[in-house]
Protein backbone atom coordinates (compact mmCIF):
# COMPACT_ATOMS: atom_id res chain seq x y z
CA UNK A 1 0.00 0.00 0.00
CA UNK A 2 1.01 3.02 -1.32
CA UNK A 3 0.56 5.07 2.61
CA UNK A 4 0.78 8.79 0.47
CA UNK A 5 -1.60 7.87 -1.99
CA UNK A 6 -3.84 6.07 0.84
CA UNK A 7 -4.22 9.82 2.67
CA UNK A 8 -4.98 11.56 -0.53
CA UNK A 9 -7.49 9.20 -0.95
CA UNK A 10 -8.83 10.18 2.31
CA UNK A 11 -8.33 14.06 2.03
CA UNK A 12 -5.53 14.14 3.98
CA UNK A 13 -2.66 15.56 1.91
CA UNK A 14 1.14 15.70 3.15
CA UNK A 15 2.65 18.80 2.81
CA UNK A 16 6.84 19.14 1.12
CA UNK A 17 7.80 19.12 4.61
CA UNK A 18 5.87 16.53 5.61
CA UNK A 19 6.99 14.30 3.01
CA UNK A 20 10.43 14.74 4.02
CA UNK A 21 9.92 13.86 7.35
CA UNK A 22 8.36 10.81 6.41
CA UNK A 23 10.91 10.39 4.48
CA UNK A 24 13.79 10.63 6.75
CA UNK A 25 12.26 8.80 8.93
CA UNK A 26 11.66 5.30 7.27
CA UNK A 27 15.24 5.69 5.46
CA UNK A 28 16.73 6.26 8.98
CA UNK A 29 14.72 3.40 10.29
CA UNK A 30 16.55 1.02 7.56
CA UNK A 31 19.87 2.33 8.42
CA UNK A 32 19.59 1.66 11.91
CA UNK A 33 18.36 -1.51 11.95
CA UNK A 34 21.26 -2.85 9.88
CA UNK A 35 23.63 -1.29 12.58
CA UNK A 36 23.08 -4.93 14.48
CA UNK A 37 24.24 -6.87 11.59
CA UNK A 38 28.19 -6.21 11.66
CA UNK A 39 28.35 -8.03 7.87
CA UNK A 40 25.27 -6.21 6.88
CA UNK A 41 26.79 -2.20 7.56
CA UNK A 42 30.39 -2.70 7.25
CA UNK A 43 32.63 0.11 6.68
CA UNK A 44 36.63 -0.15 6.22
CA UNK A 45 38.70 2.29 7.43
CA UNK A 46 39.55 2.96 3.86
CA UNK A 47 35.71 4.28 3.06
CA UNK A 48 35.59 5.91 6.49
CA UNK A 49 38.11 7.96 5.69
CA UNK A 50 37.08 9.01 1.92
CA UNK A 51 34.15 9.75 2.97
CA UNK A 52 35.07 12.08 6.55
CA UNK A 53 37.68 13.61 3.75
CA UNK A 54 34.92 14.04 1.03
CA UNK A 55 32.23 15.74 3.20
CA UNK A 56 34.73 18.00 5.24
CA UNK A 57 33.92 16.03 8.42
CA UNK A 58 36.62 15.58 11.04
CA UNK A 59 37.87 12.12 11.30
CA UNK A 60 37.63 9.92 14.40
CA UNK A 61 41.44 8.84 15.02
CA UNK A 62 40.15 5.81 17.51
CA UNK A 63 38.07 4.21 14.28
CA UNK A 64 40.65 4.28 11.57
CA UNK A 65 42.24 0.84 13.67
CA UNK A 66 39.22 -0.30 14.72
CA UNK A 67 38.00 -3.79 14.24
CA UNK A 68 34.65 -2.07 15.50
CA UNK A 69 33.30 -1.58 12.02
CA UNK A 70 29.81 -0.42 13.12
CA UNK A 71 31.00 2.35 15.14
CA UNK A 72 32.40 3.87 11.64
CA UNK A 73 28.85 3.02 10.31
CA UNK A 74 27.64 4.78 13.20
CA UNK A 75 29.88 8.30 12.43
CA UNK A 76 28.88 8.12 9.47
CA UNK A 77 24.75 7.76 10.35
CA UNK A 78 25.52 11.06 12.53
CA UNK A 79 26.79 12.85 9.94
CA UNK A 80 23.96 12.36 8.14
CA UNK A 81 21.66 12.91 11.15
CA UNK A 82 23.66 16.46 11.39
CA UNK A 83 22.87 17.49 7.81
CA UNK A 84 19.23 16.85 7.08
CA UNK A 85 17.82 19.92 7.79
CA UNK A 86 16.66 19.99 3.98
CA UNK A 87 16.13 17.53 1.51
CA UNK A 88 19.24 18.49 -1.05
CA UNK A 89 21.71 18.83 2.13
CA UNK A 90 20.78 15.09 3.00
CA UNK A 91 20.64 13.82 -0.27
CA UNK A 92 23.84 15.73 -0.98
CA UNK A 93 25.77 13.94 1.91
CA UNK A 94 23.96 10.63 1.18
CA UNK A 95 25.33 10.65 -2.56
CA UNK A 96 28.92 11.39 -0.46
CA UNK A 97 28.31 7.95 0.86
CA UNK A 98 27.90 6.28 -2.20
CA UNK A 99 30.56 7.60 -3.97
CA UNK A 100 32.98 6.28 -1.46
CA UNK A 101 32.10 2.70 -1.45
CA UNK A 102 34.29 0.19 -2.44
CA UNK A 103 33.95 -2.37 -5.34
CA UNK A 104 33.29 -4.80 -4.92
CA UNK A 105 32.78 -3.91 -0.49
CA UNK A 106 33.71 -6.06 2.43
CA UNK A 107 30.20 -5.64 3.42
CA UNK A 108 27.18 -7.63 2.54
CA UNK A 109 24.96 -4.58 0.99
CA UNK A 110 26.64 -3.25 -2.29
CA UNK A 111 26.27 0.12 -3.77
CA UNK A 112 23.69 -1.04 -5.65
CA UNK A 113 21.79 -1.67 -2.44
CA UNK A 114 22.15 1.89 -0.65
CA UNK A 115 21.07 3.64 -3.95
CA UNK A 116 17.86 1.56 -3.83
CA UNK A 117 17.00 2.04 -0.33
CA UNK A 118 17.60 5.76 -1.26
CA UNK A 119 15.07 5.75 -4.49
CA UNK A 120 12.56 3.33 -2.90
CA UNK A 121 12.56 5.34 -0.21
CA UNK A 122 12.23 8.96 -2.20
CA UNK A 123 9.40 7.23 -4.31
CA UNK A 124 7.70 6.04 -1.43
CA UNK A 125 7.31 9.86 0.03
CA UNK A 126 6.42 11.28 -3.73
CA UNK A 127 10.11 13.30 -3.26
CA UNK A 128 10.94 13.50 -7.28
CA UNK A 129 14.91 12.97 -7.61
CA UNK A 130 16.90 10.09 -9.27
CA UNK A 131 20.29 9.51 -9.13
CA UNK A 132 22.22 9.40 -12.57
CA UNK A 133 26.01 8.13 -13.29
CA UNK A 134 29.00 9.90 -15.00
CA UNK A 135 32.28 8.51 -15.01
CA UNK A 136 31.30 6.14 -12.19
CA UNK A 137 30.25 9.12 -10.34
CA UNK A 138 26.84 9.26 -8.86
CA UNK A 139 24.91 12.35 -8.71
CA UNK A 140 21.32 13.15 -7.52
CA UNK A 141 19.05 14.82 -9.82
CA UNK A 142 15.91 16.63 -9.31
CA UNK A 143 12.82 14.79 -11.01
CA UNK A 144 10.59 16.15 -13.56
CA UNK A 145 7.65 14.57 -15.70
CA UNK A 146 9.79 10.67 -15.99
CA UNK A 147 8.58 11.04 -19.62
CA UNK A 148 10.43 13.91 -20.14
CA UNK A 149 13.64 13.26 -17.99
CA UNK A 150 14.45 10.10 -19.83
CA UNK A 151 14.19 11.77 -23.46
CA UNK A 152 15.81 14.76 -23.02
CA UNK A 153 18.22 14.10 -19.93
CA UNK A 154 18.85 10.52 -19.58
CA UNK A 155 19.22 9.85 -22.99
CA UNK A 156 21.10 12.26 -24.25
CA UNK A 157 23.96 11.69 -21.59
CA UNK A 158 24.03 8.11 -22.60
CA UNK A 159 24.17 8.94 -26.27
CA UNK A 160 26.60 11.47 -25.90
CA UNK A 161 29.21 9.58 -25.06
CA UNK A 162 30.17 9.68 -28.73
CA UNK A 163 31.06 13.01 -28.62
CA UNK A 164 33.06 13.43 -25.43
CA UNK A 165 33.50 16.86 -25.19
CA UNK A 166 29.87 17.64 -25.00
CA UNK A 167 29.02 14.88 -22.64
CA UNK A 168 31.59 16.19 -19.76
CA UNK A 169 30.02 19.71 -20.37
CA UNK A 170 26.31 18.13 -20.27
CA UNK A 171 26.96 16.09 -17.51
CA UNK A 172 28.33 19.26 -15.84
CA UNK A 173 25.35 21.22 -16.49
CA UNK A 174 23.09 18.83 -14.73
CA UNK A 175 25.50 18.31 -11.74
CA UNK A 176 24.78 22.17 -11.33
CA UNK A 177 21.38 22.33 -12.18
CA UNK A 178 20.61 19.36 -9.80
CA UNK A 179 22.35 21.88 -7.13
CA UNK A 180 19.76 24.46 -7.69
CA UNK A 181 21.86 27.57 -6.58
CA UNK A 182 19.51 30.26 -7.82
CA UNK A 183 22.51 32.96 -7.55
CA UNK A 184 24.61 30.69 -9.79
CA UNK A 185 21.45 31.07 -12.54
CA UNK A 186 23.05 32.22 -14.88
CA UNK A 187 26.36 30.39 -14.28
CA UNK A 188 24.46 27.16 -15.47
CA UNK A 189 22.55 28.03 -17.82
CA UNK A 190 26.18 28.97 -19.79
CA UNK A 191 27.14 25.91 -18.52
CA UNK A 192 23.90 24.31 -20.89
CA UNK A 193 25.09 26.85 -23.29
CA UNK A 194 28.62 25.80 -23.48
CA UNK A 195 27.48 21.91 -23.75
CA UNK A 196 25.38 22.44 -26.21
CA UNK A 197 28.19 24.42 -28.19
CA UNK A 198 30.74 21.72 -27.42
CA UNK A 199 28.44 19.49 -28.75
CA UNK A 200 27.44 21.06 -32.36
CA UNK A 201 31.56 21.55 -32.51
CA UNK A 202 31.68 17.68 -32.54
CA UNK A 203 28.96 17.02 -34.16
CA UNK A 204 29.67 19.68 -37.17
CA UNK A 205 33.33 18.94 -36.94
CA UNK A 206 34.33 22.58 -36.53
CA UNK A 207 35.11 25.28 -33.89
CA UNK A 208 32.81 28.03 -34.08
CA UNK A 209 31.05 29.69 -31.71
CA UNK A 210 27.56 28.36 -30.87
CA UNK A 211 25.80 31.16 -32.76
CA UNK A 212 27.90 30.83 -35.52
CA UNK A 213 26.15 26.99 -36.05
CA UNK A 214 22.84 28.73 -37.78
CA UNK A 215 23.27 27.91 -40.80
CA UNK A 216 24.68 24.29 -40.38
CA UNK A 217 22.25 23.43 -38.27
CA UNK A 218 19.33 24.83 -40.66
CA UNK A 219 21.14 23.07 -43.53
CA UNK A 220 21.61 19.58 -41.69
CA UNK A 221 17.73 19.94 -40.86
CA UNK A 222 16.99 20.67 -44.65
CA UNK A 223 18.90 17.92 -45.59
CA UNK A 224 16.85 15.28 -43.58
CA UNK A 225 13.55 16.92 -44.11
CA UNK A 226 13.18 18.22 -41.15
CA UNK A 227 10.66 21.55 -41.87
CA UNK A 228 12.11 24.81 -41.79
CA UNK A 229 9.81 25.69 -38.68
CA UNK A 230 11.65 23.66 -36.38
CA UNK A 231 15.03 24.46 -37.79
CA UNK A 232 13.90 28.02 -36.09
CA UNK A 233 13.82 26.20 -33.08
CA UNK A 234 17.13 26.97 -32.54
CA UNK A 235 17.22 30.38 -33.08
CA UNK A 236 14.69 30.35 -30.35
CA UNK A 237 16.50 28.38 -27.88
CA UNK A 238 19.66 30.99 -28.41
CA UNK A 239 17.14 33.83 -27.83
CA UNK A 240 15.82 32.36 -24.89
CA UNK A 241 19.17 32.09 -23.32
CA UNK A 242 19.99 35.58 -24.35
CA UNK A 243 17.34 36.89 -22.72
CA UNK A 244 17.77 34.61 -19.22
CA UNK A 245 21.52 36.13 -19.03
CA UNK A 246 20.26 39.81 -19.35
CA UNK A 247 17.00 39.40 -17.07
CA UNK A 248 15.87 36.85 -15.17
CA UNK A 249 19.11 35.49 -14.20
CA UNK A 250 21.15 38.91 -13.19
CA UNK A 251 17.78 39.91 -11.01
CA UNK A 252 17.59 36.17 -9.47
CA UNK A 253 14.21 36.63 -9.58
CA UNK A 254 11.33 33.75 -8.33
CA UNK A 255 11.24 32.12 -12.65
CA UNK A 256 14.85 31.67 -12.80
CA UNK A 257 14.44 27.97 -11.86
CA UNK A 258 11.42 27.51 -14.46
CA UNK A 259 13.57 29.40 -16.84
CA UNK A 260 16.81 26.96 -16.02
CA UNK A 261 13.92 23.69 -16.51
CA UNK A 262 12.97 24.90 -19.87
CA UNK A 263 16.99 25.57 -20.92
CA UNK A 264 18.09 22.57 -20.00
CA UNK A 265 14.59 20.13 -21.83
CA UNK A 266 15.65 22.53 -24.76
CA UNK A 267 19.34 22.01 -25.22
CA UNK A 268 18.51 18.14 -24.77
CA UNK A 269 16.08 18.13 -27.24
CA UNK A 270 18.54 19.70 -30.00
CA UNK A 271 20.75 17.16 -28.80
CA UNK A 272 19.06 14.50 -29.15
CA UNK A 273 16.91 15.75 -32.91
CA UNK A 274 20.20 15.69 -33.88
CA UNK A 275 21.50 12.39 -32.56
CA UNK A 276 18.28 10.87 -33.72
CA UNK A 277 18.67 11.89 -37.43
CA UNK A 278 22.61 10.79 -37.33
CA UNK A 279 21.58 7.48 -36.31
CA UNK A 280 18.87 7.82 -38.75
CA UNK A 281 21.24 8.54 -41.45
CA UNK A 282 23.58 5.74 -40.77
CA UNK A 283 20.99 3.15 -40.55
CA UNK A 284 19.83 4.42 -44.12
CA UNK A 285 23.26 3.96 -45.28
CA UNK A 286 23.95 0.86 -44.11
Amino acid sequence: MDWLDYREKLGIGFKDEQKFQYFKTKIFNILRSYRSYDDWSKLSSTEYCRFCSLVGAEIDVSLVDSDYYNNRFDHVLNILNKHCSYIEEFLAYYVAYLNIMDKPREAKLSQEDFKAILLNNLKEAHIPYELQQHNNELYVFPQGVSDFDDALVSQPLEWLKKYPKAEKGWSKALREYAAKEIEKASDVADLFRKALEAFFQEFFAGSKTLENYKADYGAYLKAQGVPSTIANNFETLLQAYTNFMNDCAKHHDATSDNVLEYLMYQTGNIMRLLITLKQGEQQNAD
